[in-house]
């Protein structure tokens, strides 16, 4: 079929999802399973658009190497809005990733496993598969292959621009697309336009590693790394086991063996500190927890309130939550469940709900030398210190790695400080339900949440399997790699026309190299968004930034403004779009964490609910009864 002709004057309800990564696949299962569960009135023909890998997307697709890992272990994986039940598998009923991987491979290491990224894309593959096979006749499915470069919304009618000159109408359009690249500006701008005006230089800007052309780097060259992050760890192995270099363990030690084809590596940020790793999962899938301090009644408190100063009144609840789930776990370890039980229950029964309440009410419990936990020391454990030389900061580094493998060595729910920090994971919800839609106030917004707690919450709790954390420290100890130091500041020789990386903390840190690559995937930012649909979007008035807007403030957040559930775009008269949503990335900052990539197999998150809010909003038409079509006679 061309879509060249096709036009609105058929009876079908039609639906186009633009983009097939997470988001637009979530949008398409729960479409499937709603329709599943109630078959529509009328013909619905849905267009999944894409120019990645179809049902993958371009960050899951399927080619990429198998050293690009995920960050969460595969039970905890589910791109289905339901478990399985006794029933057949189907959209609303379908296996986790672990699930469905120990299925398909004889070599499946377990449930609590980190998967390949290309596995993920796999079972992406099978997810879609599975919704095609559960449409009726009345029901298809269009893959596109195409970019939409514009959107036209009239009379209810959306039509699509593609890169290929055709044109597409529809009645509903879902916007689920990925990270998007927005220009560069400030000192990564002056670094690419260096690199770019001298010979031997390269500068990569932050994307997905599997779409860097790394490729290019010699291994004589030097190369410096932006961030330790997830995306660095990525970065390090494409240039070292994807080099032909391997890890060998022997009595739990990890060494790493040269292929001699890596470049050397140079890497720091501003805290000099490598992402923590995950505690090894003790958690089942469909673990749940139910906090003592930062309880749904206090959030829909202050959510029905607004105006909230996350810094005094969201986050000393935090750190209160966190800190009896540490200490709660310390008490477990010396004297057993029960007194563990007991402290919380004290703590409840009394609202011991200060740091130093719980500090004393441990120490009744016999621990009493354990420091509160605070975020600051634990993200930035060098903030305060000197280093003479190199190999200074390399030793006091790698003592702080060791800790922290011991830390996710023990486990999740084990460690005290690991149990700690997945509460932080545990309570995202509910900080997202004051922080969504302007809640906080300007200020606290911009700069108590999004500069200070999200990034610094991400850094401690979305962390790699450990057993990065230890091919890190054989880099290291094999000379291919150097953690700089401290605020790692990258420049521009022109003496010598390198790039220069030093830690002005660490002495004799300076080093001049070839290559920087921007380790950090960028944030959204609506008016830096090279996209054409983005850029239309815009100029047409559709996609406006969404304004934080306060009595005698307001910050202008970089994310498009949305409705809440379904999500419709706020346009430029300050109305919602109703043939339009917008779910994911795009809408970042005008909501939180919009980065998540995938549901828990045992209940419904906000992702899965994401998704079942667009596709019921979208089906609406489709069981409208139809109008009784008039003919005129001549």
């Amino acid at each position: 079929m061309s879509l060249r002709h096709i036009t609105p004057s058929s009876p079908a309800h039609r639906i186009a999802i633009i983009g097939s990564g997470p988001r637009g696949l979530s949008v398409l299962e729960r479409l499937a399973a709603l329709m599943l569960m109630d078959a529509p009135l009328k013909q619905v023909m849905v267009y999944l658009i894409d120019s990645a890998q179809m049902g993958s997307g371009r960050v899951w697709r399927t080619d990429q190497p198998r050293h690009y890992v995920m960050n969460t272990v595969a039970e905890e994986v589910s791109s289905f809005s339901g478990p399985l039940d006794d029933g057949p598998i189907r959209p609303g009923a379908g296996p986790s990733l672990a699930q469905w991987w120990s299925s398909v491979d004889p070599a499946y290491p377990g449930p609590n496993a980190y998967a390949p990224r290309a596995v993920h894309g796999e079972y992406m593959q099978f997810v879609l598969s599975t919704i095609e096979a559960s449409f009726t006749p009345n029901i298809s499915l269009q893959r596109v292959p195409a970019v939409v470069v514009d959107l036209l919304n009239e009379e209810n009618v959306q039509t699509l621009e593609l890169d290929n000159g055709a044109f597409l109408q529809v009645d509903k359009v879902v916007i689920a697309t990925g990270h998007p690249t927005p220009e560069l500006i400030g000192w990564e701008r002056e670094l690419q336009q260096f690199a770019q005006q001298t010979t031997g230089l390269e500068f990569f800007r932050g994307d997905s590693a599997a779409d860097m052309p790394l490729s290019r780097i010699q291994s004589e060259q030097q190369v410096g790394i932006v961030g330790l992050g997830l995306a660095f760890h990525d970065i390090v192995a494409a240039l070292t086991v994807g080099r032909g270099g391997r890890f060998s363990v022997v009595d739990g030690v990890t060494t790493y063996i040269p292929s001699h084809r890596e470049p050397k590596l140079f890497a720091g940020s501003r805290s000099g500190m490598l992402i923590p790793a995950r505690g090894r999962n003790q958690k089942g899938p469909n673990f749940q927890y139910q906090p003592l301090c930062i309880t749904r009644d206090k959030i829909d408190a202050l959510q029905k309130r607004g105006h909230i100063e996350f810094a005094t009144e969201v986050l000393p609840l935090l750190l209160v939550e966190i800190n009896i789930v540490y200490f709660a776990t310390a008490i477990r370890a010396q004297a057993g469940q029960a007194a563990e039980q007991q402290f919380k229950h004290r703590v409840a029964q009394q609202q011991l709900f200060s740091l130093p309440a719980l500090v004393a009410a441990a120490a009744d419990f016999g621990v009493s030398d354990l420091p509160l936990l605070e975020l600051d020391r634990l993200a930035r454990p060098f903030r305060a210190q000197e280093f003479h030389s190199p190999a200074d900061f390399a030793l006091a580094l790698d003592r702080v790695l060791e800790d922290d493998l011991c830390s996710a060595r023990e486990g999740n729910v084990d460690n005290p400080m690991k149990a700690a920090l997945d509460t932080i994971r545990d309570t995202r919800a509910l900080i997202r339900s004051v922080v969504d839609f302007g809640r906080l106030t300007p200020r606290s917004h911009q700069e108590d949440f999004l500069q200070y707690y999200a990034p610094t919450s991400l850094f401690l709790t979305a962390g790699p399997p450990l057993y990065r954390t230890e091919q890190i420290r054989a880099l290291i100890a094999a000379g291919v790699l150097t953690l700089v130091g401290p605020e790692t500041v990258y420049g521009i020789d022109t003496q010598h026309r390198k790039f220069s990386i030093e830690s002005p903390r660490v002495r004799h840190s300076r080093q001049l190299i070839d290559v920087v690559i921007d380790g950090r995937i960028p944030s959204p930012d609506l008016l830096r968004d090279p996209s054409p649909l983005t850029r239309n979007l815009v100029r047409r008035g559709y996609w406006t930034n969404y304004i934080n807007q306060g009595i005698d403030e307001a910050f202008v957040t970089g994310g498009v403004a949305v409705t809440p559930g379904p999500y419709h775009p706020i346009d430029r008269a300050g109305q919602p779009i109703k043939g339009l949503y917008v779910l994911g990335l795009p809408s970042e900052h005008t909501r939180w964490f919009m980065q998540a990539g995938s549901s828990r197999p045992g209940f419904w998150t906000d992702f899965a609910q994401d998704a079942h809010y667009v596709a019921s909003d979208a089906l609406q038409l489709a069981y409208a009864q139809a109008p009784v079509a008039i003919t005129e006679v001549a």
